[in-house]
């Protein structure tokens, strides 16, 4: 659910006006044009998960190429470097992708914000509330696959400096396990914190307090 659009009665107007829909009483028009943007949304929606688990078969791809690539557990550079580039434009294709189409959900959850008005209330734009803002699914989405981007581009840079300078892949076992887990380490911590920070839905202006319909203060 996006944020509360602007709703003043000279905004709504020149909506109205844009759309050649009378702006001061209900109408089959008013009914069909929201009937039609639900439905256009609920389609940005599913296309957005399909398009999603389309791209994750790249990745997994990508994944297993690079398990395939290792021999006990040692890497060859050049195929990181070779696979990583394909696993970085694949995340970054998906990312994009869901950018996409969230851009045009939003689009359509704003026209039905104006339609719902003159049809069927506030409904969409009332969020009954008793706990915490739940996280934004498709934001927690976003933020692994810039992660997982970023994964892959930490790999890319790890394999070029192996290539560069040779000497890097003598380090002995104790050294490289070092390295290994320090980067580790700094990943894991980073990712999640660009998964968990900023990820709650945004429901400013629409939140009520499901017991008292008071506007709720936790978002």
């Amino acid at each position: 659910m996006s944020a509360t659009h602007d709703q003043s009665p000279e905004v709504s107007q020149l909506y109205f006006n844009r759309l050649n829909l009378p702006s001061d009483t209900a109408s089959p028009a008013h009914k069909a044009a929201l009937d039609r943007s639900h439905e256009l949304r609920k389609f940005e929606i599913e296309n957005y998960w399909k398009r999603s688990a389309y791209f994750w078969g790249f990745q997994l791809v990508a994944f297993g190429a690079l398990a395939l690539s290792g021999k006990e557990g040692k890497f060859h550079p050049p195929v990181v470097l070779i696979v990583s580039v394909l696993g970085a434009l694949a995340a970054l294709t998906a990312l994009l992708s869901a950018k996409g189409s969230k851009f045009w959900q939003k689009n359509w959850e704003a026209h039905v914000d104006f339609l719902e008005q003159q049809v069927e209330g506030s409904l969409h734009m009332t969020a009954l509330m008793d706990g915490k803002v739940s996280f934004s699914v498709s934001r927690v989405n976003e933020r692994f696959l810039e992660v997982l981007l970023a994964g892959w581009i930490i790999a890319f840079v790890a394999a070029a400096l192996v290539i560069s300078y040779p000497h890097l892949a003598e380090l002995t076992p104790q050294d490289a396990g070092t390295v290994q887990i320090g980067i580790a380490t700094l990943a894991l911590v980073g990712g999640c914190t660009r998964l968990v920070v900023g990820q709650k839905s945004e429901l400013r202006g629409r939140a009520y307090n499901r017991r008292t319909m008071k506007e709720w203060n936790g978002c």
